[in-house]
């Protein structure tokens, strides 16, 4: 393994580790109905997750990033986010 790719697994795992309080500060966050706090935190997770091979969440920030930044209903792209963070 590269020193490149190293480095990279270990941002991988990082990235991985924080998830459980990444998915609590969105849960906290949708429950307070704290729209700005969401649309941040959603928007820095989609950014990111993809970079290591989480596409699937980044998806799912994103998702939840446009619905908060409508107005919308945040339940099911929020629950959907929180669901695949539970799985990291």
């Amino acid at each position: 393994m590269s020193g490149i790719e190293s480095k990279l697994a270990e941002l991988a795992a990082r990235f991985a580790a924080r998830a459980p309080a990444e998915r609590a500060a969105i849960a906290e966050a949708l429950a307070a109905g704290d729209t700005q706090e969401v649309i941040d935190r959603a928007h820095k997770l989609a950014g990111i997750a993809g970079m290591f091979g989480h596409h699937e969440v980044g998806q799912a920030a994103l998702a939840l990033e446009e619905a908060a930044m409508a107005s919308e209903d945040c339940a099911q792209p929020g629950a959907a986010l929180l669901a695949l963070l539970d799985r990291l």
